[in-house]
């Protein structure tokens, strides 16, 4: 299997009981490195039960029953790394699994690294710690309270929290609006017992993609590719497409209090824009001019030249459609700053910008699309997101298309912009009295 220097590629190898298996082609890295993901449909009920799989997985497993043996076993493979996590990619939860080690080629000995690393990634996946018919208790109680906690502590990162609010609320009844680990309440109805079910349920039936990236032998591949998850896997789930089109009918506003010093106003848009369609990389160059960066309109009109908002910036959610403006403000100045930042969008509706504008957004967009491919983090999540919505771009086609946006296109796409949320986190007046804003 030849491949060009210099071009990453992903190359589909193998389809069998329900899992598709690509290897990444790039010759930047000494890590070999294999990606698996499950994938479920985002659901209420579903959700903590498989945000909470990963970490008891990555535990241990039946060969290596304790944290001290499974460290001692990823030392002797050279310091290898063994990790699992959750994802949230629009409507849909990955189980995410990943081993890594140094290439077979710098290591000087004959030993098949691949090989050992393969089998104690599938060891996590199919044997994790059991007790009776449930995993067993000390862990999961462990674990299960890291995640409560975990839960609890997102209110602290005050941006990061007005943030998912904002999308709770223009996306309520709606499953884009759980999130990726649930919820305290859900988390708590786990047992060892159900939380067991559910792994047999991902093992069994959920649909997966195992990405191999680094140098690693065909035969190898083939070896891993025949072994992986080889028990019964005859009832794969259907995942149902993602629907990104939704009228913003009237503007929905929601404020709440908080023990904050300073206000936090998020503004939730629809795109109405499919991560396929041509209209994704002018919406990408959009939100570059918009709010992508310190050259972009939102910084330079609202924190620079108004000086109304400590930060101002706007981030896409491709698979779901939305863009949400996001800003930290002084409370008293919550109406001035959202005027102006609806004036910055709808600027952008009339075709107020330059091609200087255009030029920034692309090269720091082409900047961007560079550093990913420098990790394989990242070069396994573009490709996975790619099949993820039947996108046929790769690296290269993908900066081409983006150079080749016109400011037509910029302006074509900020007219299917809708407003449809405005979320203000604001101090409750502990610190001081406020005045009626």
């Amino acid at each position: 299997m030849g491949m060009t220097a210099g071009k990453t590629t992903a190359e589909k190898l193998a389809e069998k009981n329900g899992v598709t298996f690509y290897r990444i082609n790039s010759d930047k890295f000494k890590t070999t490195r294999v990606d698996v993901f499950f994938l479920d449909e985002l659901k209420k009920e579903r959700a903590s039960g498989n945000a909470l799989l990963p970490l008891l997985m990555k535990r241990g497993c039946s060969a290596y029953p304790s944290v001290k043996e499974l460290e001692k076993k990823l030392e002797e493979l050279y310091g290898a790394d063994l990790d699992g996590g959750v994802i949230k990619k629009g409507e849909l939860q990955f189980l995410a699994f990943h081993v890594s080690h140094i290439s077979d080629r710098y290591t000087g000995g004959d030993e098949k690294l691949f090989d050992e690393c393969g089998k104690l990634l599938q060891c996590m996946l199919e044997n994790p710690l059991v007790e009776g018919n449930g995993f067993k208790e000390s862990l999961f109680k462990q674990e299960r309270d890291n995640m409560v906690d975990y839960i609890r502590s997102r209110v602290n990162d005050k941006m990061r929290f007005s943030f998912s609010r904002c999308i709770e609320e223009m996306c309520s009844g709606e499953p884009y609006a759980v999130n990726e680990e649930g919820s305290e309440e859900d988390v708590l109805l786990l047992t060892p017992q159900n939380t067991l079910e559910l792994h047999q349920e991902m093992i069994h039936t959920y649909p997966a993609y195992a990405y191999i990236s680094g140098q690693v032998d065909d035969r190898s591949l083939e070896r891993f590719i025949d072994s992986f998850l080889a028990k019964s896997r005859d009832s794969i789930k259907p995942i149902s497409t993602q629907c990104v089109q939704k009228e913003a009918k009237e503007v929905k506003r929601v404020d709440e209090n908080m023990d904050v010093n300073q206000g936090k106003l998020c503004l939730g848009f629809r795109t109405n824009i499919d991560p396929c369609s041509p209209d994704y990389y002018p919406l990408v160059v959009y939100n570059g001019i918009l709010g992508g960066d310190t050259n972009s309109k939102l910084f330079r009109n609202v924190r620079e030249k108004a000086s109304l908002a400590y930060y101002a910036q706007s981030v896409l959610e491709k698979y779901k459609g939305l863009m949400i403006i996001m800003s930290g403000i002084e409370a008293e100045n919550r109406g001035k700053a959202e005027k102006i930042i609806l004036e910055q969008v709808e600027d952008m509706k009339k075709g107020n910008l330059s091609e200087a504008d255009l030029k920034a957004a692309k090269n720091a967009l082409e900047t961007g699309t560079r550093a990913m491919q420098d990790s394989q983090g990242a070069i396994v999540d573009f490709f996975m997101s790619q099949n993820l919505t039947n996108c046929e771009d790769d690296f290269e086609t993908m900066t081409e298309k983006f150079k080749s946006v016109t400011l037509e296109d910029v302006v074509r796409v900020a007219q299917k912009v809708q407003l449809d949320t405005v979320y203000f986190l604001k101090p409750d007046g502990s610190e001081k009295k406020e005045g009626n804003i």
